[in-house]
């Protein structure tokens, strides 16, 4: 899952995928992590493995994430 073991990281992620993402600032995935991570990090059966999905070591993509269309790309 895509644990955040600090807040470093987390806003990293954030740079990479939350910010350029149509659920930016209104995002259910990304308040379940803040809530949840520490306590679900370790349990295999949590829905926030398949959320934010491990490659390697590193978070992978949200599975909701979805790319901010700028006015006009439409």
């Amino acid at each position: 899952m895509g644990y955040f073991s600090n807040g470093a990281e987390g806003m990293d992620y954030q740079d990479r995928y939350c910010l350029k993402c149509q659920h930016d600032g209104n995002c259910a995935v990304w308040d379940a992590h803040m809530l949840l991570n520490y306590e679900e990090c370790n349990k295999k059966d949590s829905i926030l493995h398949m959320l934010i999905p491990k490659e390697g070591i590193w978070n992978g993509k949200c599975k909701m994430f979805i790319e901010k269309q700028e006015a006009g790309d439409e």
